[in-house]
């Protein structure tokens, strides 16, 4: 049971460091050469920082499934 509450504790650290560091990336990338933000960019950057965090925890979580 302990193993399981330190589990989701180390998930949802990661998942906040994840989505807040991948965010500020996309967001300091979003702005062109004048320095304009581009928020269409933006949301491309943003969706695949989702779309890896998406996949990383389906991976951990099959391979966990798996033992």
């Amino acid at each position: 049971m302990n193993q399981y509450r330190w589990d989701a504790k180390r998930q949802l650290i990661w998942l906040t460091v994840g989505l807040t560091l991948g965010t500020l990336v996309a967001y300091q990338d979003a702005h062109d050469d004048d320095g304009t933000f581009v928020p269409r960019f933006f949301i491309f950057m943003e969706t695949l920082v989702l779309i890896i965090i998406g996949v990383l925890f389906y991976l951990y979580s099959r391979r966990k499934s798996d033992k």
